[in-house]
């Protein structure tokens, strides 16, 4: 009996540690953990039913093996148009989920996101997550701080950041509510940032005192603006660089197949397959989905935003008036005033900092992949601006020359003279996207960025200064 007991008590004490609001003269700030976008298991069909389940990207490799098999007996018995019809359906099969109407909405109504509209404390599914990216984040932040101080936004990233910055505004709100304070403290990841953003210019700064801009989009991609503009190019190098990493233990596998010239040759048919089938390619499968997403219209880098509208719609823009109506204000009043919507935040009071991974291969279907990024994003833009080599060679020396030598990383590969805010920009080598495993340091990174009382800089914390790499399991080194 005693030691039933015990069990119970230590259970209750964890629970109260977890649940419970720390005491009053230590509590931080609420802190909303917007998330970024959750490709593969972030919608769901009759959400908040009973009935509810997960309206996912429906590719596997059996289902991409038979297909490749269906198109090449097509293209024997009934030529190339019918092996790239059979291709394309497939493809239009799996994306299905993603596709949207012209207006920029979603196609069937009935997937969606789900929403958590209280705290962590309400839901005791969250104090079970563990691993990297955004849950890893947030069970340390529950962990620290408690499950009731810490929110998670997660919310339908392919609608327009309008929109879901004002479902972000309705949690921001709550937080203070439950918490009898006038603000809060916001990490944004990936597509966060977009819809942070956007909050910002929609409902001010007041609310906010410190916000981490982790991995996020705050900068835009290239990946988007060349994605919209139909600039489909594959790269043998970067391609090399994106199996080695992505499927390490075929290495061998991988530089025969360079060596060989087999994989210039698939890197070859790649583009020739690209460049005969692009308006097919994006007529049916692109266009209709990612073409026709607000959220990935707003990551358009504002200086090619309209040559994208032309090449990607041309004659049919009145077509998708609906969808523009939406991405042309926030590309407007957001995105091309990015920079200034920050310092505002900054000369009003508001911490921020930002974290951009690099050294990990980007996607080599575009001509931005080959440049350092974090596998997912680049780091040009995830920093605001940097100069950043190619993965696996350094800078130019006139790259090199740029600003001050102060803001060049040690490895040669970064510059960070020309962000739009040099001094509050984190770089980590070989960190993934949005990282935040789980007790790491890269997550006690973030925590040390939201705490310090006043607005820090690379020079603030001489343990983790401006250049840094991660080991596997997340801890970061000096040079």
């Amino acid at each position: 009996m005693k030691k039933l007991l015990c069990v119970l008590l230590t259970l209750s004490l964890l629970v109260c540690a977890l649940i419970l609001p720390v005491d009053a003269a230590d509590q931080p700030y609420p802190l909303v953990i917007v998330r970024g976008m959750d490709f593969l298991h972030g919608l769901s069909y009759d959400t908040g039913l009973p009935t509810q389940r997960e309206a996912a990207l429906s590719l596997d490799a059996k289902g991409v093996i038979r297909t490749l098999f269906t198109a090449f007996g097509k293209l024997v018995t009934g030529g190339k148009r019918a092996a790239v019809g059979e291709i394309l359906d497939y493809a239009v099969e799996a994306l299905s989920v993603y596709r949207m109407t012209p207006d920029g909405d979603p196609a069937d109504p009935n997937v969606a996101s789900e929403y958590f509209t209280e705290s962590a404390a309400a839901y005791p599914e969250m104090l079970t997550w563990r691993g990297s990216n955004e849950e890893g984040l947030l069970q340390s932040s529950i962990e620290r701080y408690g499950a009731g101080n810490v929110y998670f936004f997660k919310y339908d990233w392919r609608l327009d950041a309008r929109e879901n910055a004002a479902y972000l505004s309705e949690l921001i709100e709550t937080a203070c509510a439950e918490h009898g304070t006038d603000k809060v403290d916001l990490v944004c990841c990936s597509m966060g940032g977009i819809v942070t953003l956007t909050y910002m210019n929609d409902f001010g700064v007041d609310r906010l005192d410190s916000v981490v801009s982790d991995s996020s989009t705050m900068g835009g991609t290239a990946v988007t603006t060349e994605l919209m503009e139909k600039k489909v190019y594959f790269d043998e190098g970067a391609a090399l660089r994106f199996l080695q990493s992505k499927l390490p233990r075929f290495g061998f596998v991988w530089r025969t197949a360079a060596k060989t010239g087999l994989l210039r040759g698939v890197v070859n048919f790649l583009n020739r397959f690209a460049a005969d089938n692009l308006d097919e390619i994006y007529d049916e499968v692109l266009t209709p989905t990612f073409g026709s997403m607000p959220a990935v219209w707003e990551l358009v880098q504002p200086d090619e935003y309209e040559t994208a509208k032309a090449i990607l719609f041309g004659d049919k823009r009145g077509d998708y008036a609906g969808l523009l109506a939406k991405t042309d204000a926030v590309q407007r009043e957001v995105v091309s005033r990015r920079v200034e919507l920050l310092q505002s935040a900054m000369d009003a009071g508001v911490k921020l900092t930002f974290i951009a991974g690099y050294n990990t291969p980007l996607t080599p279907a575009y001509e931005g992949g080959k440049y350092q990024g974090d596998g997912t994003l680049e780091t040009r833009w995830m920093s605001l601006g940097a100069l950043t080599s190619e993965i696996g060679s350094e800078l130019s020396d006139a790259e090199k020359a740029v600003g001050d030598p102060k803001y060049l990383s040690p490895d040669g590969c970064i510059n960070a003279s020309t962000c739009a805010f040099p001094d509050l920009v984190w770089f980590i080598k070989d960190a993934p996207h949005v990282g935040c495993l789980y007790g790491s340091g890269y997550t006690e990174l973030i925590f040390t960025l939201l705490e310090y009382p006043a607005q820090p800089d690379v020079n603030t914390f001489p343990a983790v200064p401006q250049f840094t790499w991660a080991d596997g399991n997340q801890d970061l080194h000096a040079f």
